[in-house]
């Protein structure tokens, strides 16, 4: 009778496992969670970061915090933190197609320096790829790396209703619109861009048009060549890059050219806004132009096939 007893006392017992959660600068901001937990036990971990310091994401890419894991074997979690001070944080944000990508902080804001190029949401819901047509209101993506630059430094144009993604139009700062962007990031407003751009010149950015003197400080590689001082063409100058957004001149694409390809790469870079004007029916963007030291805030149509940035939310 007492081996049937302990056999059943021992049969009920679930087994258990070692969480462990660590920070990846002890200076940049603290952890709580690790502990040995039972098979199937609901365990938060939590992610606290020091002042002047901000949590990205844990190492498997997931930006919740704190963030609920359920139990069903040894683990280690990673919280990745960084510094604000312009600093660059690789592999900050990584898609649902598995692509990595580097942001920069830029004053307040973490904002990627790369052009996205994911062909899914983040909930898995595919993007339609059309290259013979545009639409004011359904969703496409263009891609063109094979033809032209690498995936990585290219990225793909994606038409508004693809950037939004069904969500409504914001001028709110933070957006509050996922849109295309991966879980834990936005699509910036047109607000959230003028903030930015704010940063990096004395001069007064609210109104639009091509305003300001900081575009070459926007700008990466990749531009025709230009000797205009503050222009994205002029790589030599001491400014150039400054804030770390490393813009690239991938163009755009329109079918009002006569088909959706690429028109004026390296000459034009143009991203999206999370912000609609009803009034002319299109959305707002932001231009650099290679031999412009000014940045434009303008209007495009909805059907354009742009560049998209994120924001950290």
């Amino acid at each position: 009778m007492l081996g049937i007893v302990l056999f059943l006392s021992l049969t009920g017992c679930k087994k258990s496992y070692t969480i462990m959660v660590k920070s990846n600068n002890t200076e940049w901001g603290s952890v709580t969670g690790s502990g040995s937990y039972k098979d199937g036990e609901t365990v938060t971990i939590t992610a606290v970061p020091a002042e002047g310091h901000s949590f990205i994401r844990w190492n498997d890419g997931d930006a919740t915090n704190p963030r609920k894991i359920v139990v069903c074997g040894d683990a280690e979690y990673v919280a990745m933190f960084s510094d604000k001070a312009g600093t660059i944080v690789h592999n900050a944000v990584i898609d649902y197609d598995g692509n990595s990508y580097d942001a920069i902080w830029i004053g307040s804001q973490l904002w990627m320096r790369e052009n996205l190029r994911t062909t899914h949401y983040a909930d898995g819901t595919e993007i339609p790829a059309d290259y013979l047509n545009s639409s004011l209101t359904d969703p496409y993506y263009y891609s063109y790396s094979d033809l032209y630059h690498p995936l990585e430094k290219l990225g793909h144009y994606y038409n508004w209703p693809a950037a939004m993604h069904g969500e409504a139009s914001s001028s709110a700062s933070p957006s509050g619109v996922q849109g295309v962007c991966p879980s834990g990031w936005h699509l910036p407003s047109d607000a959230e861009w003028t903030t930015m751009e704010q940063t990096q010149t004395a001069m007064d950015v609210s109104d639009f048009d091509w305003r300001g003197d900081h575009a070459g400080k926007l700008a990466g590689e990749g531009w025709d060549a230009s000797s205009k001082v503050g222009a994205p063409g002029n790589e030599s100058d001491p400014n150039h890059n400054a804030s770390g957004f490393s813009a690239f001149p991938a163009g755009f694409v329109d079918n009002g050219y006569g088909s959706p390809t690429p028109h004026y790469m390296g000459q034009f870079a143009h991203f999206w806004s999370a912000t609609r004007d009803n009034i002319y029916n299109s959305a707002w963007c932001r231009d650099l132009y290679l031999n412009e030291a000014r940045v434009n805030r303008d209007l495009s149509s909805m059907k354009s096939g742009f560049s998209v940035r994120c924001v950290r939310d």
